[in-house]
């Protein structure tokens, strides 16, 4: 398993160098109670307790800790200068001695109207900063770091890309487990604890929502909305399962779904409505796919994905056809949904950002849906599968119990 230690050396590095580029001094990040989710992603730390980060254009690793956490830090060697303090007032006063040694003209604070994500620096905090330096330099000085902060959590380092690939395996695997224990006569619910038991064998969680949660196990007889599975939706020979599935592994996540179908004990292969739905997805995915390459904008993508189930016959999505994955199941940045609906579908798309391409087909309960979705990863002039593909309609074979 990586260490995301080694992400961190990466993000670092990457952040001086944006530093550089933007002709920005110091970026200070700021953060108590886990407020700024930026942490996990630049210095792979999520500690509740006062903690002040700062990278400088020339290089410089720098953090602030309270006793309490100033040894873990200096056991990463991923800093230059550890500075410890323990008084109300020394984090202000450490980042003062700092401002002025560096002789700071520009400073990035992570304050976003845009994106959650990059929006971590409280106003309380904030306002400490202001009194360290004065709110005359502090307005003078300010500068946003949404544009530095954006790429460093969507374009993914050579270590993020490697836990992702592995993510998306374990996660495919664990597709796989089911489809062989899987049988009529299961819940909804039945099916997701299933999927549960084969998470922690391979000690991993579910990552859409918290960790217990049941991942999204969706027979469409019982309606297709965004809910949790239930006891009352049992698959029987005949019915088509969709399931929406997410882990998280060494704090990366998956986003991967499935269409299959149940035999009836005589059927060999399910009727051809059945498979014309599944297969007007696939088709969607593998359109995207040929298709997606960098400098694209996120709603030229979606056109690609949509016009692909109208020319199938289907409705109209009405979702986006894809988003970013990463330290979240949907993790801000571009969207691949229409121009005319989200600002952040007008994003343009970058070499090594993985996506989730999720176009669907989704119908009144008595006409059946098919979700299919795969993860890939934008390369230099298209993009590579990082997950296995499904390319044709799952089906079970008729059984009612598992197979010994």
């Amino acid at each position: 398993m990586i260490n995301r230690n080694e992400v961190a050396k990466e993000k670092m590095q990457r952040a001086i160098e944006m530093l550089r580029e933007n002709a920005i001094d110091m970026w200070v990040i700021y953060s108590r109670l886990k407020t700024d989710t930026s942490l996990e992603l630049l210095f792979n730390t999520d500690t509740k307790n006062e903690v002040l980060f700062a990278l400088t254009r020339n290089g410089k690793r720098i953090v602030i800790a309270s006793s309490e956490d100033a040894r873990k830090y200096m056991e990463t060697n991923l800093y230059e200068i550890v500075i410890v303090t323990s008084r109300p007032d020394g984090f202000i006063e450490e980042f003062k001695k700092l401002f002025d040694t560096f002789k700071v003209k520009s400073l990035a604070l992570n304050d976003s109207v845009d994106d959650t994500r990059c929006d971590g620096l409280t106003l309380g905090l904030y306002k400490k900063l202001e009194k360290a330096i004065g709110a005359e330099t502090m307005a003078h000085v300010k500068r946003n770091s949404y544009k530095m902060l954006e790429e460093l959590r969507a374009v993914k380092t050579p270590s993020e890309i490697a836990i992702m690939k592995e993510c998306s395996r374990i996660t495919t695997d664990i597709y796989d487990a089911l489809f062989k224990r899987i049988h009529v006569g299961l819940s909804e619910v039945g099916v997701a604890k299933i999927m549960m038991e084969e998470c922690a064998k391979r000690e991993v969680v579910t990552a859409f929502g918290n960790p217990p949660e049941y991942p999204l196990v969706l027979n469409p007889k019982g309606g297709m909305s965004h809910r949790g599975p239930n006891d009352t939706n049992i698959c029987e020979p005949g019915d088509m399962l969709v399931i929406d599935f997410s882990i998280r592994y060494n704090g990366y996540t998956s986003d991967i779904a499935r269409t299959m179908y149940f035999l009836k004990p005589e059927e060999e292969h399910a009727p051809q409505e059945v498979q014309d739905i599944a297969n007007a997805a696939i088709r969607a995915v593998g359109e995207v796919m040929a298709h997606i390459k960098p400098g694209m904008r996120g709603y030229e993508a979606d056109a690609i994905g949509r016009q692909s189930i109208l020319d199938s016959g289907y409705p109209n999505i009405p979702h986006s056809v894809g988003h970013q994955v990463g330290l979240e199941v949907h993790d801000g940045g571009t969207v691949l949904g229409p121009k005319s609906v989200r600002r952040a579908s007008q994003g343009i798309l970058r070499k090594n950002e993985i996506y989730a391409l999720e176009p669907t087909v989704l119908q009144d309960r008595d006409k059946g849906s098919a979700i299919i979705e795969d993860n890939v990863l934008i390369t230099e002039d298209g993009c590579e599968l990082i997950s296995r593909r499904q390319t044709a309609l799952i089906e079970i074979p008729y059984r009612t119990g598992e197979e010994a």
